[in-house]
């Protein structure tokens, strides 16, 4: 995740921008094991603006912050400052597959999902087969802790197979990916309009055509 941050402090010296010197800070665990730097970008007062960007797989749980004072030339520390957590996942669909030119209700579940909400506007979710082609839309229609809730419209042309499901996490602002997460399938029945049995819907004949048979004696 890329976020912008305000870092306080009190008696801090943080440089400035027309001198071309602006305080380094910086995040670690026990004493600076996994280490990663902030980005200075201006300082107004007491406080220093600047901005993070958490490597992918940094590890989980909190960190301290060190703030480089330009008066003392010493870090300045405090313990327990930030953060990180999980990435969010999607981990699963239900139901996961559906017909052509089908509608139904779904149910996201995800882990450190940030959904959005009715007030502030709901995550958009989507399928799509290799690398975004065949891309279609669902829409969310609610949300309730790690689920997002909402319908999904299958075109009737919709190609066949499985796609994958993207949901956008509103913490992160990027689309969150689930692999083969949702099957379309084919709508099979009896495409025989003269059949008793006969489906309009139905794409491909699976053979099960019924027919009445008229016998008249005199």
């Amino acid at each position: 995740q890329s976020l912008s941050v305000t870092i306080s402090g009190t008696n801090m010296n943080y440089g400035s921008q027309s001198i071309g010197v602006l305080s380094n800070f910086r995040f670690s665990q026990w004493s600076g094991t996994n280490m990663f730097y902030g980005t200075p970008n201006s300082t107004a007062g007491n406080n220093l603006y600047g901005t993070v960007n958490i490597p992918t797989n940094q590890p989980t749980g909190w960190y301290d912050l060190e703030v480089y004072d330009q008066n003392t030339s010493n870090w300045v520390l405090l313990n327990n400052a930030f953060e990180v957590n999980q990435p969010p996942v999607i981990n699963s669909i239900t139901p996961n597959h559906g017909d052509q030119g089908q509608s139904l209700s779904v149910t996201i579940s995800g882990t450190n999902m940030n959904y959005g909400s009715q007030w502030s506007g709901l995550s958009n979710f989507r399928f799509s087969q290799w690398s975004g082609t065949n891309m279609f839309y669902g829409t969310s229609n609610s949300e309730s802790g790690n689920n997002l809730y909402g319908t999904v419209n299958i075109p009737t042309n919709q190609p066949t197979g499985w796609y994958d499901l993207e949901v956008y996490d509103n913490n992160t602002n990027n689309w969150v990916l689930l692999n083969n997460a949702f099957e379309v399938r084919l709508i099979e029945g009896c495409t025989d309009p003269l059949a008793i049995n006969y489906n309009s819907l139905a794409i491909t004949d699976d053979g099960s055509c019924m027919y009445c048979n008229i016998t008249s004696s005199f």
